[in-house]
Order: C-alpha cells, then structure tokens, then sequence
C-alpha cells in the first residue's frame, strides 16, 4: 500500500496536494481562435504543474492591454504577466520601476535562460543596449501577401504566381480591375507601407538605428523612396487599384473575404481566421519590393508582442512565472503554437522542428513569413522600431497617411508633415 501512494504521489501529484494552487494572472489581447489557442497551451501548463495555475484574462485590443495594465500597477492591482506589443516595447523598457527583465528573472531562480536560441529578428528586437533579454518573446509576426486564386483565374493571371514586385502588382491589379475587382487592400497601413517598406528595401525610418541606438532618435521616413511608394498607393487608390479600409484588421479583411479586393497585406498568423471567412482557395506570396530601388528585398522587421513580468511579486509566485516561461519556451510548444497559429516560431529549433515534419509542404503561408524575417541578417534599418512614446507616434503616422491615400495631400507634403509632428512627440517624450 505504501508503495503504490508513493507512486500515485510520483505520478499524480496534484492529487494530494494539500495546497490551492499559486495563481499567475496573465493579460492579453487575443480572441477568436488565436485566444482558443493560447489558452490551450495554458490549460495544458495548468494540468501538469500542480504548484501553479496561468489565469489568463483577456483585456481589449493590444493598445488597450498596455493602457490597463500600465494603470493597474499604477494602483496596485497588476497582472504578474502583461503582453505588450512591438509598438510599446521601448515604452516598457523604460519603465524600470514596473518590469523585473527576463533575463535577470530566469537566472535569479537558477533556469538556463539562452538568448542565443531566438531567431536573430526576435533576439535583437528584445534586447537591451546593455545586452540582456527584457521580456519573453512570445507571438512575432510579419506580413505576407494573401490573394484570390478565383478572381486571378477570372482576370487571366497565373494562380500560382503572386506579384513578387510593385511594378508587376500594378500590372495584376490593372487585370484585375477589368473584371469588376479591386486591386488589394492592406491592414496596419503604417507597418505594412512604410515600416515593413523601409525594411524590406533597408531603408532608414528613424535615426540611431530606427532607435536602437539611442532615445534621440528622430524620424526620417519620408525619403525619396517611401515618397514616391505612398504616392503610387494613392494613385491607385484614385484608379479603383486599391481600396483603403482603416488601420486595423477586421475591415481590411472584410473586404478581402467578401470576393471586393483580390489581395490583401496581414500578417502570416491571421490566415486561419480569413480561411474562415472566405468561400475561396487563398494563394500566399512574399511582400512586394520596388524592383526600381533594389533588385532584391533585404528583411523584414517584425510585429506581435512579448510578454512582460511586473515588480512587486513574492519569491513563490516568480517562481511560477519562470516555470510557465519554461514550458512556452520549449521547442514543442514553440512550434505547436507556430503551426497552429502561422505566427513565426520564435526560435530556430521550432523552425527546423517544424520543417523536419513537413509542415510547410500544405501550409507555405507559414514558411514564406519566417523567410522574410531570416532572409539576410539584420541590419541597423532592419531590427525594428524601437522609439519612445511610438504608440501615439505611430496613430500621427497613420493619420498622415491617410491624407495621402485620399489625396487631401500630397505624399510629400503628407510624409513631411508626419515626420515634423511624430519629432515633437519624441522630443517632448
């Protein structure tokens, strides 16, 4: 009898567990099926850990997530873990009184904490001038071309050959044009048509390394070549080319499931929920490049979010935020979340995993997002943005831009315009 409890005690701890277990509040901004997801890995974390149980509780949007949770700390009523968005990570940074780093947390509690792990685009983008992890990379993402097989079938257009240039894109939207279609439209406008652009044609958007190399930095995006993008986009807006549909997610993606536009720009990870929506094969494709500017694109920087650890927390429950960060760090879970979700797999180990499988045989939405990002090695225009106070920022620059899509100004009067008031917001930050 003796030796089967002690087994049972091996097996089943949680069976005689005379203690509730420690709760871990998470907040985030996940829905949909992307929230099924997570929350699945989190249940099955919560299963095995018996010490420990992850309460995940979603919050709103992503900016809504930084703004709740920067104030509960505020009043003493913060989450252990907050997910925190690309935009607001040096935000975070420089909130030394509010994150205990990542880093210094895995090693303080003894755990192997290998920052070499992560793919070089994740590494960089998280960590410090003084070289240490701040947080938990955990969702990356990067935008992709998604386009209707049927409607390049009905305009003549080879349905395996998705416009690789912005040169031969508007030859593609022109066929498409003529038999009843919009061109393409695009999600996140400031990511996917200056950020993203800037990149994949290693291009400036900012001084100091897009920020990394100082909190002086200034904005400098409106250069010749983002210039005369912005301009194209709004002459085909004017053509019936393209269609801009706000600066989020839902609308653009409305328009591309209901059969209006027959491309559209999101990132990698939401092709699960637009399959969902759409009664049509989806074909995916790399981001354009400017065939005029460069005869081969560079890479992309990165989206998503990280996850942050607030101060203020006993000895007891960090050590359970380390266990969970240990388990999502894992190489199966890495790369069961990457296959499930199309977010990239944060590290190399997930990513050879998961093509040793075969993986991306049936899902090349997958692949082509984690080659933009691995495509050549980082460089300082190609890391990232990392500037203070770029939430708001950012909302400026989309502002600007849409002035220029509906050609209430002209891209270089739009883009300068930008650049002066996104200056004055970094300046006073």
């Amino acid at each position: 009898m003796n030796r089967l409890i002690a087994l049972c005690l091996i097996l089943f701890p949680s069976l005689f567990a005379t203690e509730k277990p420690t709760e871990i509040v998470l907040w985030h901004a996940f829905d949909g099926f992307l929230e099924d997801v997570f929350v699945e890995i989190i249940e099955d974390f919560n299963h095995h850990s018996g010490n420990y149980r992850v309460v995940p509780k979603k919050v709103g949007n992503y900016k809504d997530v930084v703004d709740k949770g920067f104030t509960a700390f505020e009043t003493g009523k913060a989450p252990h873990i907050l997910q925190i968005y690309e935009v607001a990570t040096l935000t975070a940074m420089n909130s030394d009184k509010m994150f205990v780093p990542v880093e210094q947390l895995m090693s303080t509690y003894n755990k192997k904490f290998d920052r070499d792990v992560y793919i070089d685009a994740v590494r960089s983008f998280y960590t410090t001038p003084e070289g240490d992890m701040a947080s938990l990379p955990w969702n990356a993402s990067t935008g992709i071309l998604f386009y209707n097989k049927e409607a390049f079938k009905k305009a003549g257009l080879d349905t395996e050959k998705p416009p690789k240039t912005w040169e031969e894109l508007e030859i593609y939207c022109q066929a498409l044009h003529e038999k009843g279609y919009i061109g393409y439209t695009t999600a996140w406008p400031a990511a996917y048509h200056l950020e993203h652009f800037s990149s994949w044609h290693n291009l400036p958007f900012a001084t100091k390394g897009n920020g990394f190399d100082g909190a002086d930095a200034r904005l400098v995006f409106n250069g010749e070549e983002q210039t005369y993008h912005v301009g194209k986009v709004a002459e085909w807006q004017q053509k019936g080319f393209f269609q801009y549909a706000g600066r989020f997610s839902e609308e653009p993606e409305k328009l591309f499931a209901s059969e209006k536009c027959a491309m559209l720009f999101q990132g990698a990870n939401r092709l699960p929920l637009i399959n969902r929506q759409a009664d049509f094969p989806i074909g995916v494709g790399y981001m354009p490049y400017w065939n005029k500017f460069t005869k081969a694109p560079h890479n992309l920087n990165i989206g998503g979010s990280s996850l942050w650890v607030f101060k203020g927390f006993s000895e007891k429950e960090y050590r359970g935020v380390v266990q969970f960060f240990e388990y999502i760090s894992s190489t199966e879970i890495q790369a069961f979340w990457h296959q499930k979700t199309g977010y990239l797999p944060i590290t190399d180990a997930a990513y050879y995993l998961t093509k040793k499988k075969g993986f991306y045989k049936n899902n090349p939405a997958a692949e082509i997002a984690v080659l933009e990002v691995m495509n050549k090695p980082p460089t300082a225009y190609t890391r990232g943005i990392r500037l203070p106070n770029y939430m708001n920022v950012r909302d400026v620059i989309i502002d600007h831009l849409e002035k220029a899509f509906d050609c209430q100004l002209p891209a270089k009067e739009a883009l300068d315009q930008a650049v002066i008031e996104g200056n004055k917001l970094l300046e006073n930050s």
